[in-house]
């Protein structure tokens, strides 16, 4: 007797029908690979997550008042690898952390971009130790969307670190603002339209950085919403003079990274054979290779300049020598040139700070305004660079709030 053929039919039928509804959701599916080359998200990984309890444990760490903040959310801490430029500009994968907040109720958040402070150690970083960043955690338990970049030379980063060099502190954080654009595509991440920058010392000099080159060469892409730089150095040629007409600098290992940052950035080999006493140059050429800490650098340097450094070049740098040096100490400023910041900026700094001059934050503030922008403010408050960070940190934040969305 012949069999029937319809149940075979049937199945085929409902086969097809099958493949064609996973083909039509394969279609619905959102692209979230948004960028190729630089800042092409390569991977996400959870490494911890603070509950509200956490957070007030780590603001007394801080030395915060936890009666200060409105702690509003816990928080998830990813690490992410990216695609990013080195300091010559060669591609390379580097690492951050972003900082998720779990809200209570679903709405699109504003992220919060933080430049790190002068860090020497490879692995001082946020995507090892979130803690850190304290503006990290102070704006995600507030609502933001924080991310941070660990920096050429730290971290994943295989490369030589660089340091106050204005195109390589930009570019790390504008690659990492592409990867957390891809990272929240892919984990249904809601953000608004707003964004935030700040830092602190040299977090002050990467957040100006960041807010100049995003204005003047990404502006089709991004924008920022405001900026609150903390005690930055504004005017590299500024406070090199003063460093080298005071003649004692107590933190010394500041300016030798300097030094080497300018030597990574020219492929100016020789300048240091140039510059630095022979007994120094040695702790200079090996000791910012990212295993020793700044108080191992400066005992192993001098913080008297006349001492530290060749006469010749002191005199040169003091006189009217060293063109190609202070050239690119003011190209790599935020006080020469004609950039006149869009976005608002409120420049933080401690009355009694010999490590980043109180005096810089005045000079950039006046030198940007006199050049049209109008939306700029400066604070200062009480202490030298270390006893004025808690202030900076928390009211950047503050000011932040009253723009929040």
């Amino acid at each position: 007797m012949k069999k029937s053929l319809r149940p075979l039919k049937n199945k085929l039928v409902l086969l097809s029908t099958f493949i064609l509804l996973a083909l039509a959701c394969e279609d619905k599916k959102v692209n979230c690979d948004l960028y190729t080359g630089r800042g092409n998200l390569i991977s996400s990984e959870l490494i911890t997550e603070y509950t509200k309890e956490t957070f007030e444990i780590l603001i007394g760490v801080y030395g915060f008042d936890p009666s200060e903040f409105d702690i509003q959310n816990d928080v998830k801490i990813y690490k992410v690898i990216y695609e990013s430029l080195g300091a010559k500009g060669e591609p390379t994968q580097l690492s951050g952390a972003i900082y998720v907040p779990q809200l209570n109720t679903k709405k699109p958040m504003p992220t919060l971009k933080i430049s790190h402070y002068t860090i020497t150690q490879r692995d001082a970083v946020a995507s090892v130790s979130p803690n850190v960043s304290p503006q990290s955690i102070l704006g995600s338990m507030q609502g933001y969307f924080a991310i941070y970049s660990d920096g050429i030379g730290y971290g994943v980063s295989v490369t030589q670190a660089s340091y106050v060099n204005k195109q390589a502190s930009a570019i790390s954080g504008i690659d990492l603002l592409r990867a957390s654009k891809e990272f929240a595509c892919e984990n249904n991440i809601e953000l608004n339209d707003q964004l935030f920058t700040t830092g602190y010392s040299a977090g002050g000099y990467g957040t100006m950085a960041f807010h100049q080159i995003i204005e003047e060469e990404y502006s089709d892409e991004f924008n920022i919403t405001a900026n609150s730089p903390g005690a930055g150095p504004y005017s590299l040629y500024e406070m090199a003079m003063r460093i080298f007409n005071d003649n004692v600098y107590t933190t010394p290992y500041y300016l030798g990274f300097a030094l080497w940052g300018y030597m990574l950035a020219t492929g100016d080999n020789d300048a240091l054979n140039r510059w630095v006493r022979p007994q120094y140059r040695d702790a200079i050429f090996t000791m910012y290779d990212g295993t020793y800490a700044g108080d191992e650098i400066d005992n192993a340097l001098n913080d008297t300049m006349s001492v530290l450094l060749e006469p010749q070049f002191l005199a040169d740098f003091l006189g009217d020598g060293e063109v190609e040096f202070k050239n690119y100490l003011k190209n790599n400023s935020f006080i020469y040139g004609d950039w006149k910041p869009n976005a608002p900026i409120h420049f933080m700094h401690g009355e009694k700070d010999k490590t980043v001059f109180h005096f810089l934050m005045k000079l950039g503030a006046d030198e940007l305004i006199s050049k049209g922008a109008n939306n700029i403010k400066t604070t200062s408050y009480p202490g030298d660079h270390g006893g004025a960070a808690a202030d900076c940190m928390i009211n950047s934040i503050k000011w932040f709030n009253t723009m929040k969305q």
